[in-house]
């Protein structure tokens, strides 16, 4: 196989989707040195791929502002359209009917799920060749041994990459000596209750002299993190002033002590960035959606499991002595 391959990833959204790829193109990249990956993702998630060193050229959409002007869609489609290239492989590691259509924007064969392994079978007709990996994999290992199947190389499964090893961070302002709890996510039944959230803190802040911090993405989950820390009542509690972009909260998890949060991408994020964690599920199955685990990284909690504060308790000491 030549080295000097041009290759295009099509992962459009979401934050942890995005993040669930980087192992994978750190294999590419790890068993095909000299060849050039390219990127194609919706332009909100842009600055979420600058993260990756490995990527060479990121190709962006407005997926999300074309749908907000439904009368220039086509027009707007067809100006973009005009930027597509050639690569010698299109992977669509989304493995839906949108990604697939988009693929087929540019010049090349596509590759992708076979239809017993994809998320919408109808996505894998549009593939020049289908690739069967199971639905049972991780997110994570599922891209990677995708990837090992098109270019015909071994990965190790239990044991990863994300290629952030390099990344360089700054200084957080906010705090010294800190963790992060990352309390809000997008569906409510997979929230972790604020009565659990105070009690957690207060063990944190007594017990380890640690100052909790409490990120927001919008005005309600300023809202909520705001009531945890009422519940709290201490000054080592923090809610930041605004909501982060993606660097501002990659140095923020870059430099906390430990990282608590249900299921969230950003959880992902702050397993990528190798930090020690504990990811809280209460109505997802994390066999399925959890981070990968590592000794440092933890799932717990399930389906309508909703674990109580002295078993996370109990596994962040068991994490800390690692």
């Amino acid at each position: 196989m030549q080295s000097n391959l041009k290759i295009l990833i099509v992962r459009l959204s979401s934050l942890g989707d995005i993040i669930h790829t980087y192992p994978m193109i750190y294999d590419i990249k790890k068993n095909l040195p000299d060849a050039s990956i390219d990127w194609l993702v919706d332009e909100n998630f842009v600055d979420l791929v600058k993260l990756n060193p490995l990527v060479d050229n990121i190709v962006s959409i407005p997926l999300r502002k074309w749908k907000k002007d439904k009368l220039s869609l086509f027009s707007n489609f067809r100006q973009w359209r005009k930027q597509t290239k050639t690569y010698d492989y299109i992977i669509d590691s989304q493995g839906l009917i949108k990604s697939a259509f988009l693929a087929k924007c540019f010049n090349g064969h596509i590759y992708g799920l076979g239809r017993n392994s994809i998320r919408e079978k109808l996505a894998c007709f549009l593939y020049n060749k289908r690739f069967e990996t199971g639905k049972q994999l991780l997110a994570i290992t599922k891209n990677r041994v995708l990837a090992s199947m098109i270019f015909g190389y071994n990965i190790d499964t239990a044991n990863l990459d994300f290629g952030l090893s390099n990344l360089i961070t700054l200084d957080n302002e906010i705090a010294k000596h800190y963790v992060i709890l990352f309390h809000a996510t997008s569906k409510e039944s997979k929230k972790y209750p604020k009565e659990y959230w105070a009690k957690l803190a207060v063990y944190l802040i007594n017990n380890h002299n640690l100052s909790v911090i409490l990120p927001f993405g919008s005005e309600q989950e300023k809202i909520e993190a705001l009531e945890i820390k009422a519940l709290i009542n201490s000054e080592n509690v923090h809610v930041p002033d605004n909501v982060f972009d993606y660097a501002k909260l990659t140095v923020l998890i870059s430099n906390a002590e430990f990282i608590f949060g249900v299921d969230t991408g950003l959880m992902h994020l702050a397993n990528a960035l190798n930090k020690k964690l504990i990811a809280i599920y209460v109505d997802t199955n994390p066999e399925m959606t959890g981070i990968f685990e590592s000794d440092i990284a933890k799932n717990i909690g399930s389906k309508n499991v909703i674990p109580v504060v002295n078993e996370i308790t109990q596994l962040f000491e068991s994490i800390m002595k690692v």
